[in-house]
């Protein structure tokens, strides 16, 4: 029988340990070509999209650490190869390393960046994470059972636990591997700066994502490194990406001396991390206590998992800790509730893990409202009344709803925003983590019932930044007429209230204007007893989520009032909007900017058992629409539509490649599609590229990419559209 390859407790195992040491054996055994395991974080694509931002601070983090191309050890593998690769370059005087590789015992770590000057060695541990440096990151509490003691900041916890333990393991390892030298570590957090104001235009384009296909057939991204960046780094600039000292933390950590540990990890650190290491690498289960952070377990089971025999470690702990059978998890779990006054880990302490049994004794009812609609008790015991009586029917309250609505001013608008962010920002004058606003969509409801897809925004020019012409759009679009704007959520008064303080630092000649417009469509500062906020417009967005929370609740949304679950909810409520929308008219009787009547869409299809498939299964692949403008293309007589689509795959294996075979239907996509429009040629006006006589590679899928976020977004509002629609037909009957 062959010897299993050594397995040892690394920063990634550690980092899970510290949340959930069971979440540990299981993301060790759903690694390697045969995992037993299914890992759904593995194929997360927003996360994946998160990830992707650090890999470019990470390049960004060695060229400011004057690492040379040849200390850098990313392409080495396993253990015993970078270890010996660290151990040669340690042997000089003064030595600059990237993925220096240290081991104590059962620990191993990859250091981002290590700066050796002769006996002192500077750790430098790279996040793509923002900090204000005005923040202290171990506090000291003055109330509370903490109070007088040093507690390090829940923002930053993870980030200075990681450090710790890498510092921990490299001193260790340096006693072991130089006994006649003494050494000096001292740890650092590489983070991006919120006090910096980034001074080079198109920051994060220097550093392009790319995706190559692995050993293992895995398609991976990483950041590329423009060929000019080097030169362009090499000039006065602010750095926004800062080391920031955080040894002395680290010590206290060590120590264990900081007072959330028992809390956090059970126990002091450094036992913490001997006993753990030792759990992992001899590949030993131990079942943790259950609470609500279980919910989130990225151990669950996918059909498609289930379909490749993997196992689901979340049922497996359900199951061992709380004597849980198949069909206990059928039932109504607790992970269906959330919000104030739910206190599932409480109630989970103590043995209450359905919905079944939440009595009045544990979760009291309140009748303490007064304005219309439920308030979060109130719709909290709805939802635990019907659960608990198997009902399949919606609970309406069908004449506070017609009154609420009767307050709404038409024309009515819906309005949605597609935003992105970074650490490393896309344009200069910008902070990380500042806001773009690069694209909207936007649907009128007429009095007469009429509605219409009014307009859209979408601003990808590589190097433009969109925010003021964002507005600018918007307040021409609604500022036609009076009527009542909706969104969904907060995000869409958070971000016009953001860019309104960009907006204050700038010099656009029309800002006094624009923020007019913003200020009379949100509201900011306090809420007040009376349900208004402190500062708060004439015509201040109503949020339809809260609309829907007041009013509405069917058994399909659970605990969730996302749009992505009220949808399906209404869509399968009744026949009204299934006999509508069944029918191709949106593009023909529907006017749209992105349907026409030649090729309308039909929203609603039932699958094979009768439900309403999800609207946005409806979007065209990525590759439909390639394919629409390579025929437009070819039409034209100079190419045929063959030598065409080999000519595109032949393009680079790149971001605007790696999703053509895919639909825009989930949230992280237009991000990382945005950012891989900046990294283009800003000289190319890339929506006119496309000629019969020379079709660039690059345009078509820019364009393509262009259309299907048009409909996405379009989408976004159209599904309001249906909430309201719903709700409309509803208060008549």
């Amino acid at each position: 029988m062959p010897e299993m390859p050594e397995v040892l407790f690394t920063k990634s195992a550690f980092k899970i340990a510290t949340h959930c040491p069971t979440q540990a054996y299981y993301y060790r055994n759903s690694k390697g070509k045969n995992p037993e395991y299914e890992n759904q974080s593995a194929t997360d694509e927003f996360l994946k999209s998160m990830a992707e931002g650090g890999f470019q601070v990470g390049e960004l983090a060695k060229i400011y650490g004057e690492v040379p191309p040849e200390n850098d050890l990313e392409g080495c593998f396993g253990y015993d190869e970078p270890l010996k690769r660290t151990h040669e370059l340690f042997e000089q005087e003064n030595v600059n390393i990237a993925e220096a590789a240290f081991r104590f015992g059962d620990c191993f770590v990859r250091a981002d960046v290590v700066k050796k000057k002769g006996g002192f060695i500077d750790l430098i541990e790279v996040k793509a994470k923002s900090w204000d440096p005005n923040n202290p990151f171990v506090n000291t509490p003055t109330r509370g059972a903490n109070a007088g003691r040093k507690v390090v900041d829940s923002g930053i916890r993870d980030y200075l636990y990681d450090v710790a333990f890498q510092k921990w393991v490299v001193e260790n390892a340096l006693k072991i591997d130089y006994p006649e030298k003494q050494f000096t570590v001292r740890a650092y957090l590489m983070m991006a700066d919120k006090s910096k104001v980034n001074t080079i235009p198109r920051l994060n384009s220097l550093f392009r994502i790319k995706k190559s296909v692995g050993s293992d057939g895995e398609k991976r991204a990483h950041a590329e490194v423009a060929p000019e960046a080097i030169e362009i780094l090499k000039n006065p600039h602010e750095h926004v990406l800062t080391p920031f000292y955080v040894d002395d933390e680290c010590k206290l950590i060590i120590e264990g001396k900081t007072a959330e540990q028992a809390d956090v990890l059970g126990m002091q650190f450094v036992p913490f991390i001997e006993e753990k290491s030792k759990w992992f690498v001899n590949n030993e289960k131990h079942y943790c206590l259950l609470g609500s952070k279980c919910f989130k377990c990225p151990f669950q089971l996918s059909e498609e998992g289930k379909a490749k025999g993997l196992k689901s470690g979340y049922e497996e702990c359900w199951r061992n800790t709380a004597g849980f059978k198949d069909e206990d998890f059928e039932k109504p779990l607790l992970k269906e509730l959330s919000g104030t006054g739910i206190k599932r880990d409480d109630w989970i302490r103590s043995g209450i893990y359905f919905i079944k049994d939440i009595t009045e004794a544990v979760y009291p009812r309140k009748n303490d409202g007064t304005g219309a609609g439920w308030t979060i008790n109130e719709r909290k015991w709805v939802q635990i009344d019907r659960t608990n009586d198997g009902s399949k029917e919606p609970v309406i309250l069908r004449d506070e709803l017609r009154a609420e609505m009767a307050t709404w001013k038409f024309p009515l608008h819906m309005i949605d925003f597609e935003t992105t962010n970074s650490a490393l920002p896309y344009f200069d004058g910008q902070r990380p983590y500042e806001q773009v606003a690069f694209q909207f969509s936007h649907h009128i409801i007429y009095k007469d019932g009429r509605i219409e897809h009014k307009g859209q925004f979408l601003e990808t020019r590589p190097g433009y930044f969109p925010n003021f012409d964002f507005v600018r759009e918007l307040r021409d679009q609604l500022g036609k007429d009076d009527g009542s704007v909706f969104r969904y959520s907060h995000h869409e008064n958070t971000i016009l209230n953001a860019i309104r303080e960009q907006l204050i630092a700038s010099k656009e000649p029309d800002k006094a204007e624009l923020i007019e417009f913003i200020e009379s469509i949100t509201h900011r500062g306090k809420k007040k007893k009376d349900g208004h906020y402190e500062h708060e417009g004439e015509r201040d967005m109503i949020d339809l989520c809260e609309v829907v929370k007041r009013f509405y609740w069917h058994p399909i949304m659970k605990g969730s009032n996302s749009i992505k679950q009220v949808l399906p909810a209404i869509l399968n409520s009744g026949t009204y909007l299934q006999e509508k929308y069944g029918k191709p008219i949106y593009g023909s009787e529907i006017k749209s900017c992105n349907y026409t009547a030649e090729s309308p869409l039909t929203l609603i299809v039932k699958n094979e058992s009768g439900e309403v498939q999800n609207p946005y299964k409806a979007l065209p692949q990525l590759k439909e629409i390639q394919d629409e403008l390579i025929g437009e293309i070819a039409a034209q007589g100079l190419w045929s539509k063959e030598e065409l689509e080999q000519y595109v795959q032949s393009a680079s294996a790149d971001e605007m490649d790696a999703e053509e075979d895919t639909r825009i239907n989930n949230g992280g996509l237009p991000l990382v599609l945005f950012r891989s429009f900046q990294a283009l040629d800003p000289s190319v006006d890339w929506e006119k590229a496309i000629t019969a006589a020379n079709p660039s590679k690059d345009a078509i899928k820019y364009n393509a990419l262009r259309k299907g976020l048009l409909k996405y977004c379009e989408l976004d509002t159209m599904s309001m559209v249906l909430i309201w629609e719903y709700f409309n037909n509803l208060t008549k009957e």
